[in-house]
């Protein structure tokens, strides 16, 4: 049996097996690439290396291997024919992120003791379809899905290629899930820690309460301290204005984007494709010569409202078995033919030329980028941007961690930048451009300040600040405790409220101690938590005020069921405990950006 219109959707050449697909699949890139890990002899030397995850130092091979195996995934999965100067630059990204993750999962997986066995996954294959083909005709009998007929899908010579991405995306799967349900399965949550949780979820509470705190429009803004009052608690409280190590760049931006040549190279494709169809070649075949998308020999019925306003404009003008002039979508130029439509729907082909950075804009870039890292070798960085008529841009300061800076330019490699900065001198450059998501980036270093406590100077403001705040802070507690001192001699708390301005009296329902956390703070909803109606407890200090509180009624509902807050609880317990064991460890990143 053929399953033609599923074959279209995978590469023959991703995973063709000669004698069975599974023992050939076995000998792929990825797994070539993980066995040979930690074969070969290593040296304490970086040179020769991609790359560093921890002790492990990654070989031109595995990463190789990584970028092969990224390639024919990313071509299976976006249906792609050739790659753009944009695409091999997200597979270069891709590889690396997955090469990180494969060598971390390999050590822990490995640490485990989990495998996966070739009967394990071909015993999937056969009790799972993929969830694409379960409902296709041709392997429905008396309307149900027909194992034997999809045994025989299976062992058939020509879907090898669709089987082999579901092996391979199975035998990626399946360890992953193996260690996670184990991790699920450490963990026992206990009659006590559920019971807490029910108490604690399935209660609900009616609090009046005191406070005492700044409130708009009431009281006076308190006095600004003299310069020796700061200097003072600047002296006493210097641990505050403890700074981490920074270093401080600035960077010169080489941009990268489609050109209007590009644009005109795409037209021109587009219309040697449609004078090939007026000349009366046949879609299918134009399609395989020119559309960058794998070809779809048989259109699939969709909705016209998942299409863009020009195709479905092109489209709803097109009569059963014509095809359109080119036109420009979002995603590039296409011709596209209609081959039936109803109400609601249509079913078409397209040919599709993207507007893609072409090599020449690329290869440009980059030799502008060598031109000038010569040039500022030779001369001061700001006289190099001066002769390439480049901005010079200063960075915000960086502290050595890489999350923070990787957020703020997005480069790819930030692990390049944040370990040489750590060492460069201020004047130097680094002569490695790091690649973001329009260009490129050259940075030269101009400040490198030690860790240390900041100087006064620098310190004054946010010691004014914290010096206001502890200040209004003790007033606060001192008012709190004149009123508690109250409360025990027999004043209710509506009482103090009435007789003192500066008391404020609160009254409010929790669902919950999660709901009175979020709305008070942990201080105020511990305080709630072991209070009777009828009782009352202060001081209550927080950060932002002070609290005499009293419960008025705490009745029990059903909120939460037992067994969802366990396997709640267990879920939550195995992501910690992954999240912590699949941490990453430091990471050397030694790719160039002008290579690739």
């Amino acid at each position: 049996m053929m399953l033609s219109d599923m074959r279209k959707r995978v590469r023959v050449v991703m995973f063709i097996v000669a004698a069975a697909f599974i023992a050939g699949f076995l000998m792929s890139e990825i797994w070539r690439m993980l066995a040979t890990r930690g074969s070969r002899g290593r040296t304490q030397d970086t040179h020769g290396y991609v790359g560093q995850v921890g002790k492990h130092n990654i070989t031109p091979e595995e990463y190789q291997a990584a970028r092969s195996y990224t390639t024919d995934k990313y071509k299976s999965d976006n249906r792609l024919r050739d790659l753009s100067s944009e695409d091999y630059q997200a597979v270069e990204q891709q590889a690396w992120q997955f090469l990180l993750s494969e060598i971390t999962w390999a050590k822990v997986l490995k640490a485990e003791n989990i495998r996966v066995t070739q009967d394990e996954v071909m015993e999937i294959i056969k009790s799972n379809p993929p969830e694409d083909i379960r409902n296709k005709p041709e392997l429905m009998t008396d309307g149900k899905f027909d194992e034997q007929k999809y045994l025989k899908i299976i062992n058939a010579p020509e879907n090898r290629a669709y089987f082999s991405k579901y092996y391979r995306d199975l035998l990626d799967m399946l360890p992953k899930e193996k260690f996670r349900m184990d991790v699920l399965n450490t963990y026992r949550v206990t009659n006590r820690e559920t019971e807490d949780a029910l108490a604690a979820a399935n209660t609900k509470w009616k609090v009046t309460a005191l406070f005492f705190g700044p409130r708009p429009g009431k009281g006076k803004p308190p006095a600004e301290p003299s310069d020796s009052e700061v200097r003072a608690w600047y002296d006493a409280h210097k641990e505050n204005f403890r700074a981490k190590e920074t270093r401080q760049v600035r960077y010169v931006f080489f941009p990268l984007g489609v050109t209007s040549d590009d644009s005109a190279a795409a037209k021109q494709t587009i219309d040697r494709a449609y004078d090939q169809l007026l000349k009366g070649e046949t879609f299918n075949l134009t399609m395989l010569d020119y559309s960058d998308l794998e070809g779809e020999t048989l259109s699939i019925m969709i909705p016209r409202s998942q299409l863009d306003k020009p195709t479905d404009s092109v489209v709803g003008r097109l009569k059963p078995g014509t095809f359109s002039p080119p036109f420009l979508a979002a995603y590039g130029w296409q011709i596209a033919l209609l081959d039936s439509a109803n109400k609601d729907s249509v079913a078409f082909r397209r040919i599709l030329v993207r507007v893609t950075m072409g090599t020449e804009a690329v290869a440009t870039a980059r030799d502008s980028v060598r031109s000038f890292l010569d040039k500022a070798a030779a001369m001061t960085f700001d006289s190099a941007a001066a002769r390439f008529s480049l901005p010079v841009t200063l960075a915000r300061p960086m502290a050595t961690n890489v999350d923070d800076y990787y957020n703020y330019l997005n480069i790819e490699s930030p692990s390049q930048l944040v370990e040489w900065a750590k060492k460069a001198k201020v004047g130097q450059v680094l002569d490695k451009p790091q690649l973001g998501a329009k260009g490129y980036y050259v940075f030269a270093l101009v400040e490198a300040k030690p860790a240390g406590i900041q100087e006064f100077d620098k310190a004054k403001t946010p010691a004014i600040w914290q010096l206001q705040q502890d200040k209004q802070k003790r007033i606060w507690l001192a008012k709190a405790e004149e009123a508690l001192a109250a409360v025990k001699a027999g004043k209710s708390l509506e009482q103090y409220a009435e007789g003192d301005s500066d008391a404020e009296l609160q009254s409010e329902e929790f669902d919950g101690l999660l709901d009175c956390r979020r709305k008070k703070g942990p201080e105020f909803a511990g305080t709630v938590a072991v209070l009777n109606p009828g009782e009352e407890y202060g001081v209550v200090e927080a950060n932002w005020g002070a609290f005499i509180v009293r419960c008025d009624e705490r009745t029990t509902t059903s909120t939460l069921d037992p067994a969802a807050y366990a396997q709640q609880r267990r879920q939550q317990i195995a992501q910690d405990l992954m999240q912590e064991m699949l941490k990453q460890p430091e990471i050397k990143d030694y790719r160039d950006a002008l290579a690739y």
